[in-house]
């Protein structure tokens, strides 16, 4: 049996670079065949697994979540030419939401002794991915952890852009980064208007004062916050959680200190749902995140659809 490692070597400021090394200190001690792809540009690993068609070996990604995210989505092409490849996955990002959620080691030889036993012994989970339509542009996307609309996509996108956030990833606090933007970001989002259509229920809910927007297929965003504490990656729902803008910046702060505290369900403001298939519509441009992946401000017009897909964890 031989593996292929897809590395992103600028994952957590260097972070997966040096877990790879020290893997493959352990690869070549063991006498263990492998070959290894270095991303050197944004969306290359997306466009390896898209061609590995015909390859046997067994794939082990090595990155942050939106390593992660380029590979479930090169993947999912495949898979609709009827080829699905279980995927392996060793954390080295900032944020590791994935690896929080399904309690992943962040050893590298510690994570890889578990996926080689999983693949020896054939336990393989079923995971749900979520399939993200945009109606509008005909965009169709993959994601493993949660989209988010509002000021969770703002907050993001500042984080990205964030110069703090590299020196805090060298000393392993990348996450910090996330909740440092959310400051940032109050003073840029505004209220907005959306519809969503929780289609499996045929049921509707409209406010004019959404302000964050977060679907999910796991408890986690932004490197650690438990926003959806119940979300569940495997009972094929999305748990979604729409946060009204509140009346003034003393409330706002009360809600954030409940988000932290992960007693916010019970607010006014707070609105929870759990759904497989869920419409959205908003008419204000705004900025939207794959898994940490921004896109940006647009209308949305969005069709959500929650997928499974084989992984070793």
């Amino acid at each position: 049996m031989a593996y292929r490692f897809f590395v992103n070597p600028t994952a957590g400021n260097g972070i997966a670079e040096k877990k790879w090394r020290n893997l493959q200190i352990y690869l070549d001690e063991q006498a263990i065949a492998y070959s290894v792809f270095f991303s050197k540009t944004s969306g290359a690993i997306e466009e390896q697994m898209g061609q590995l068609n015909q390859d046997q070996s067994q794939f082990v990604i090595i990155g942050g979540d939106g390593t992660l995210h380029e590979a479930i989505n090169g993947l999912m092409k495949n898979r609709a030419q009827g080829i699905q490849r279980p995927l392996a996955y060793i954390s080295a990002g900032s944020g590791n939401d994935f690896a929080r959620s399904h309690h992943l080691a962040g050893d590298p030889i510690t994570a890889f002794k578990r996926i080689h036993q999983q693949i020896n012994n054939q336990d393989v989970t079923l995971l749900d991915v979520g399939e993200y339509t945009n109606e509008s542009t005909g965009m169709v996307r993959y994601f493993v952890n949660n989209i988010g609309i509002g000021i969770d996509a703002t907050t993001v996108a500042f984080a990205n852009q964030s110069k703090i956030k590299r020196w805090l990833n060298k000393y392993h606090l990348g996450g910090l980064s996330y909740f440092l933007a959310i400051f940032q970001s109050l003073t840029k989002q505004d209220a907005f208007d959306v519809v969503f259509t929780l289609k499996d229920q045929q049921k509707n809910f409209h406010t004019e004062k959404a302000f964050l927007i977060t679907v999910s297929n796991q408890p986690y965003f932004g490197g650690g916050i438990k926003i959806l504490p119940d979300a569940s990656s495997v009972d094929g729902m999305f748990d979604i959680i729409l946060v009204d803008r509140p009346k003034n910046l003393g409330r706002l702060i009360w809600l954030i200190g409940a988000l932290l505290r992960g007693n916010h369900y019970q607010y006014s403001e707070v609105h929870h749902f759990k759904s497989s298939q869920i419409g959205l519509q908003s008419e204000k441009d705004e900025y939207s995140h794959l898994d940490g992946e921004v896109v940006p401000a647009r209308k949305n017009s969005l069709r959500l659809t929650s997928k499974k897909y084989p992984f070793y964890i």
